[in-house]
């Protein structure tokens, strides 16, 4: 019971990941960019600039959630099983719906699993920073 809290953040982070993704889609600045690429191809550098964005804004998306969760339930555990139940909607249901994507042999293939990474990773990532930045400043206090 617990960890309930934390499991309705991760469908709070899946509902703020699909709508944002809608967002992008109904302004259609990316998909303007990608049109104006000529004789587009799975190889063109446009697919590296919509990696960088798709993956930053579920970062992003991932490390606020985090927060926000950290700074409401205090009390509660934030520990790595907090991580996985604020991880686990967002994660299966970018597996379910697009299925994992290994391809790196073109931009266009590096940029879904890219995306693919940052939607089933990016909480766990975010923690491990913050749990590892926290052991080096612990250490770095107890040292001086």
């Amino acid at each position: 019971m617990k960890y309930l809290p934390a499991l309705g953040f991760g469908i709070l982070l899946a509902v703020l990941s699909f709508v944002s993704f809608n967002l992008v889609a109904s302004a259609g600045y990316m998909l303007d960019i990608l049109k104006a690429a000529p004789n587009i191809t799975d190889n063109n550098l446009e697919y590296l600039w919509l990696a960088a964005h798709d993956a930053s804004l579920l970062i992003l998306l991932s490390g606020l959630v985090l927060y926000s969760y950290h700074r409401l339930f205090p009390r509660l555990p934030y520990d790595w099983f907090t991580a996985v139940f604020i991880q686990m909607p967002l994660g299966l249901a970018v597996l379910a719906l697009d299925g994992v994507s290994l391809n790196l042999l073109s931009f266009k293939g590096v940029a879904l699993t890219l995306t693919t990474f940052a939607a089933s990773f990016g909480v766990l990532i975010i923690f491990w920073l913050l749990q590892r930045s926290a052991k080096r400043n612990q250490a770095a206090f107890i040292q001086s």
